[in-house]
């Protein structure tokens, strides 16, 4: 039997070409792409989902240390780990130089037709994360280290995936940073409203880094009404070029 036409978006974070804060910056650009494949078992039910993954782009352009970590169905994972580990790039460039780069990847299995959106819970799509300054813009490329005592803050542009309704509501989102030894920190909170009909909503995050901020790799965990919707990854150290932020495997 013939499968039916999908729609399948996959993003990548920490990928595309950004701002440079100066002319000799650059963020990491995808040059390969290959498509995840729909699991049969969630195609037969019809379950739309996302992937998150976390990892890291090195000077090479290699994306490694690839790992999930959140997902709307265990399935999705192993799908969308094999087609983002065929996926190549020129490295980011830092003051011209090839730079290492943490990467925030999505992959978003969707259907064609009405229910196209139609998702069990709200969970992350895609968010990018870079260094800003005290207003909250964008000092570097998404992906580049944060400089602990040069950097003051970090931007988050997270994009929310959620069931969509013919009401307008509004959701209870929370964010923390959770540092590398585990420890939590609420960088935000007020209510997130979304439109009748949406079927997800943007959701900038400006949080100060703290001056007693550990480095070494963090996460931004994003919770919406009570349950876990995802997150990301950033790096952060006095030096980065010379700290590793290798995790090590358990």
């Amino acid at each position: 039997m013939r499968r039916r036409r999908l729609s399948l978006l996959a993003g990548l974070f920490g990928a595309a070409l950004s701002a440079a804060a100066t002319g000799q910056d650059r963020g990491a650009v995808r040059t390969g792409y290959k498509e995840p494949v729909y699991p049969d078992n969630l195609l037969k039910t019809q379950m739309q989902g996302n992937v998150l993954l976390v990892g890291r782009i090195d000077s090479r352009g290699n994306l490694t240390d690839l790992r999930a970590i959140a997902t709307s169905h265990r399935d999705f994972v192993a799908p969308a780990l094999a087609a983002v580990q065929e996926w190549r790039f020129q490295p980011a460039l830092r003051d011209g130089h090839p730079a290492e780069i943490f990467a925030n990847v999505g992959v978003r299995f969707r259907l064609q037709g009405q229910k196209r959106g139609a998702l069990p819970t709200p969970i992350l799509g895609d968010i990018a994360v870079s260094p800003a300054d005290e207003a909250g813009r964008k000092t570097a490329p998404e992906g580049f280290p944060l400089r602990r005592g040069r950097d003051p803050a970090l931007r988050a542009e997270a994009l929310l995936d959620v069931p969509p309704r013919p009401e307008l509501r509004t959701l209870a989102v929370k964010v923390q940073a959770i540092s590398p030894r585990g420890r939590q920190i609420p960088v935000f909170q007020p209510p997130v409203a979304v439109p009748a009909n949406a079927s997800e909503v943007r959701i900038p995050v400006v949080a100060r880094v703290g001056g007693d901020w550990e480095e070494g790799v963090w996460m931004l965990r994003f919770n919406v009404d009570g349950k876990s919707a995802g997150g990301g990854q950033f790096w952060l150290a006095a030096d980065p070029a010379h700290f590793s932020f290798v995790i090590p495997r358990q």
